[in-house]
């Protein structure tokens, strides 16, 4: 029978005494009393690379055999590597210095390859130093394995963490291993000055013609430089230029157009050059409302470097120039750390500064206004027929539309003011009409609350049209148009197409009359002086043709001209009028309320001589 493998439970597994004995094997080999690591490897464990021999790796024989040199720990115990070096950082806002050097010592251990970097201690730096970087083996750019000892050598840069060093020397003990070595190692490199030494030692030279032992005021100015702050006594130019241009300051005025850019604006700016140590600020101008926070100070007052300072791998090289006041000039353009500065005016001091001192004739501002863009407006669908236009308007404005606001000023104050007219149908092109519907009568009327139309039909006995209401109150559109009729529209003689219908308005109540009167500024031909104006004009020289036309109107020979035959007689003599302005002057003249008028009272309120 097949053995029936047993389960894997506790308690029911047994070891077969079949199997061979198994054990983990010696891997060390003890030589001179150190555990020397065998060619026996266990799975996991990697031996340590091996270093260029040494006079301290000795070859141990055993049995005949050559033994493996001694591992890196034991060989190069307490054996250190020593570099020196230094890297740049940058200042800024400094007039003495844009960078300075910082010295650091690179230690390389030669037992595990690991790095530890120092920076010596200076007094009164001001810099936290010290330990720079804690001792570990240091992962090269882009993960391509560990620091090495051929990767460190004298004038080559090498980048820490993004922190790149330039190796300059080293002490006697590593030069004197990397030759025993085989590797070449090149002349030591002197360390670069620094730029505030330099400042410093400038300030130690005694003046010349002075005597050979500096007083006591001059001792203490040199420790005040020293300590980095600077006097001006020791630079007799320096000194007498601050006196004479003490308070003295150029003002510019200038733009930035930063429009081009995301989230750009255009901003104006007022730019000081203080003539005293050729220092300059620009401060922003405060506008209202313009939804900016009040920081003033957009430059805080220093040298203004005129070109952009030039870097390397290490930091800044080299140091800059500055403007002066000569690189000032209205209509230019100067660059403040990267952006352009339109200068277009100055104040009076400074635009006589210039003229004298600086031979600038031409300082005339510059126009700098610009033309209002028109806002780009959302334009509205055309009235799709549902409801009203403004139920249109609201659909596109809002995604859950709500009811048209009402002007309540206009509601409280026009309420139950109505105009009626009486008129009737009339034919347009391409539009018939039977002779039925030629005489019908409407009445037509305007609500001045709303500006919304309301057509009645009176009716009329034997006429085979049953009258009432014809259109109900509404808001009426101008044909193709999403705009209503206007209260202006509504006179007598005028035409309103509604549905594709025309209406001739043929009269009015004395309401609508008295209301238009009252305010002729909106209706413009019932106000009497500007119609009187108006037919004077007109009328000059037509006496002779106004006066036949009269007696050739004046039937009955009662010398008085109803409405219709006023206007027949007008528009006859070639003065033009509609009927609102015949009912104006009608209503003006009319004493007996008769609706005519004398033919003497017309010349003679209108200025004619009148001869029977």
């Amino acid at each position: 029978m097949a053995e029936v493998p047993l389960p894997k439970l506790p308690g029911m597994n047994f070891v077969d005494p079949r199997n061979p004995i198994s054990k983990k094997p010696q891997t060390l080999n003890y030589v001179n009393g150190y555990a020397v690591p065998s060619d026996k490897t266990i799975a996991g464990y990697e031996k340590p690379k091996p270093l260029p021999p040494t006079s301290t790796a000795v070859q141990m024989v055993e049995g005949g055999l050559a033994v493996e040199t001694l591992p890196a720990w034991v060989a190069y115990d307490r054996k250190v590597l020593r570099y020196f070096g230094y890297f740049k950082e940058a200042v800024t806002e400094s007039y003495e210095e844009n960078h300075r050097i910082r010295k650091c010592v690179i230690y390389f251990y030669l037992e595990d390859e690991s790095i530890h970097v120092a920076e010596p201690k200076q007094q009164n730096s001001g810099i936290p130093q010290g330990v720079f970087l804690k001792r570990h083996r240091i992962p090269r750019e882009g993960g391509m394995g560990y620091y090495s000892m051929e990767d460190l050598g004298i004038g080559q840069d090498v980048t820490f963490y993004a922190r790149t060093f330039h190796i300059s020397s080293c002490d006697p003990f590593t030069r004197s291993f990397l030759m025993n070595s085989g590797i070449d190692v090149p002349d030591e490199e002197g360390m670069p000055n620094e730029p505030i030494e330099d400042h410093r030692n400038s300030l130690k030279k005694v003046r010349s013609g002075g005597p050979p032992k500096p007083r006591d005021d001059d001792l203490t100015r040199f420790m005040e430089a020293k300590l980095g702050k600077a006097s001006n006594a020791l630079n007799p130019d320096k000194l007498a230029k601050f006196v004479e241009n003490d308070r003295k300051v150029l003002r510019f005025f200038c733009l930035w157009d930063d429009r081009n850019s995301l989230y750009g604006d255009r901003r104006p700016y007022v730019l000081h050059y203080f003539l005293a140590d050729d220092t300059v600020e620009i401060l922003e101008v405060n506008e209202p409302n313009s939804g900016r926070d009040p920081f003033p100070v957009m430059l805080k007052r220093g040298p203004l470097p005129n070109k952009p300072v030039e870097v390397d791998a290490l930091g800044p090289t080299k140091s800059y120039t500055h403007f002066t006041a000569v690189d000032f000039k209205v209509g230019q353009t100067i660059n403040v750390y990267g952006r352009e500065m339109f200068i277009h005016d100055c104040d009076d001091f400074t635009r006589a500064y210039c003229a004298q001192n600086l031979g600038f004739k031409d300082t005339r501002p510059v126009d700098i206004t610009e033309t209002d863009v028109p806002i780009p407006q959302m334009e509205l669908p055309p009235y799709n027929g549902f409801g009203s236009a403004n139920d249109t308007v609201q659909n596109c404005i809002s995604l859950i539309p709500k009811p048209p606001k009402k002007d309540l000023h206009k509601l409280m104050s026009n309420e139950k003011k109505i105009l009626r007219f009486a008129a009737r149908m009339i034919e347009t092109p391409g539009v018939t009409l039977t002779n039925a519907d030629l005489d019908r009568k409407f009445i037509l009327q305007f609500f001045l609350a709303d500006d919304t139309v309301s057509i009645f039909e009176p009716p009329s006995r034997n006429s085979g049209i049953i009258g009432g209401k014809f259109l109900e109150r509404s808001q009426v559109y101008k044909p193709g148009t999403s705009n209503q009729y206007a209260p202006a529209e509504f006179f007598v003689g005028n035409c309103i197409e509604i549905h594709s219908r025309t209406f001739e308005l043929m009269e009015g109540d004395d309401y609508s009359y008295c209301y238009m009167e009252d305010n002729s500024s909106v209706w413009k031909f019932s106000d009497y002086n500007s119609v009187l104006k108006e037919v004077k004009s007109v009328g000059k020289g037509k006496e002779d043709a106004l006066r036949s036309a009269f007696i050739e109107m004046d039937t009955d020979g009662s010398g008085y001209l109803s409405g219709d035959e006023l206007g027949n007689a007008m528009n006859l003599a070639g003065v033009s009028v509609n009927k609102q302005q015949v009912i104006t002057i009608i209503r003006k003249l009319d004493d007996s309320g008769d609706g005519r008028i004398s033919i003497e009272e017309f010349f003679s309120a209108f200025g004619l001589k009148f001869e029977s």
